[in-house]
């Protein structure tokens, strides 16, 4: 196989004149929504996207390779996990960028979170996320975390917020209307007031009822679900995060079922009710996965994967614009893996996520390149995402 190869659902893209960063703004963006899903623990991206075309892949792992794989493409599969991912795939709106992965080589989950969230090719070094600054660059809308604490990645806009499912019913509306009344002449509490109320009208449907309301709302798809009631409203976050651990799977990691399969399963339901919930809002969505690395090419003496380097992005909605399996595909045999052990990177993962950015937000290539997100180009990413 050829590298810089398009593989896509039986297709092949040429290069020749592929255009590159556009220095110019995009459209008024502000209806668009971005939903970025956080796979700590590293994703092990030739499970999610088995490269069924190189004969290294069963050399390498004997018992780790699904059977009954959904349709990706000649060369590549679909975990049987993702239905809906293989749905959407053949639908147009679904992508897989392979062989991608952060400039970081370190294999610390430490580290490799930190960066896969401050954007930054050093850890600990900055103290706001690459998405919260680009949602600051746009200046266009809030971004909501379906998590506890907030999360590194949307540092960096003040708009942000974090809101979790809670076993407790909320207070009446008529609550929130005296605390307004009270806030209505401090402005910064007079606004922080406004979003509560509004949050707590979005959550109306989601209320916990009975013994397992709360369950479900804390489940995967839970998560999605109260994500999207927030963000399919007019003036809703333009920005979802859901932030999911489990990734690590050093021992048992399984096949077409285990705990690697688990952990997709997830986050196909993500997807399924997340795209429900949004409606016909779904056409301007785009769904990313973001991980801090991923997994050895070889499966390891307790049938599981350590800490590798290359792995693959998700994505999912209406503004995918490439449908399919994105690779500069490097290969399995010894000499192609990097440090003779892990898949290696020939595609940026930041480079993608700025694409994402651009799309999303309408942030100019100077913009996302300026302050917001370093990354190294690559020409098969120019045209992943409408524009």
């Amino acid at each position: 196989m050829q590298r810089r190869q398009f593989l896509g659902l039986g297709a092949t893209l040429s290069l020749a004149g592929s255009p590159l960063w556009a220095d110019t703004p995009g459209p008024d963006t502000r209806h668009r929504r971005l939903l970025v899903l956080l796979l700590r623990g590293a994703m092990d991206g030739m499970t999610a996207i088995p490269p069924i075309g190189d004969p290294g892949l069963n050399t390498l792992r004997e018992r780790l390779v699904p059977e009954g794989l959904l349709k990706g493409n000649g060369f590549f599969g679909v975990h049987p996990v993702l239905p809906t991912f293989a749905e959407l795939m053949g639908q147009g709106q679904a992508l897989a960028v392979h062989a991608t992965g952060w400039a970081y080589t370190g294999r610390s989950h430490f580290e490799g979170q930190d960066i896969m969230q401050s954007g930054l090719p050093k850890p600990y070094v900055s103290a706001s996320g690459w998405l919260g600054r680009a949602m600051d660059r746009a200046n266009l809308g809030s971004g909501v975390a379906i998590s506890i604490p907030m999360p590194l990645i949307l540092r960096g806009d003040q708009r942000a917020e974090t809101q979790f499912p809670s076993w407790m019913q909320a207070p009446p509306a008529e609550t929130y209307d005296l605390v307004n009344q009270l806030w209505a002449a401090q402005p910064e509490l007079a606004a922080y007031g406004q979003r509560l109320a509004t949050g707590r009208k979005a959550m109306g449907p989601m209320m916990p009822e009975g013994p397992g309301g709360f369950e479900q709302r804390k489940s995967a798809s839970g998560l999605a679900r109260e994500a999207a009631l927030r963000m399919r409203t007019v003036d809703g976050p333009m920005v979802g995060l859901i932030d999911f651990n489990g990734f690590d799977t050093h021992a048992t990691q399984g096949a077409a079922e285990g705990i690697h399969a688990t952990k997709l399963r997830q986050v196909d339901d993500v997807l399924k009710a997340f795209r429900e919930t949004m409606g016909t809002r779904w056409a301007d969505c785009l769904v990313l996965t973001v991980t801090e690395f991923g997994r050895t090419a070889a499966e390891n003496g307790t049938t599981g994967t350590d800490h590798g380097w290359g792995s693959c992005i998700l994505a999912a909605g209406g503004l995918v614009k490439i449908a399919g399996v994105v690779a500069d595909w490097p290969g399995l045999a010894k000499s192609q893996l990097f440090e003779g052990r892990d898949l290696a990177v020939t595609i940026d993962a930041a480079d993608v996520y700025a694409r994402a950015l651009q799309t999303v937000f309408g942030l100019s290539a100077d913009q996302v390149r300026n302050g917001v997100l370093e990354h190294r180009p690559h020409p098969l990413t120019s045209n992943l995402f409408v524009v």
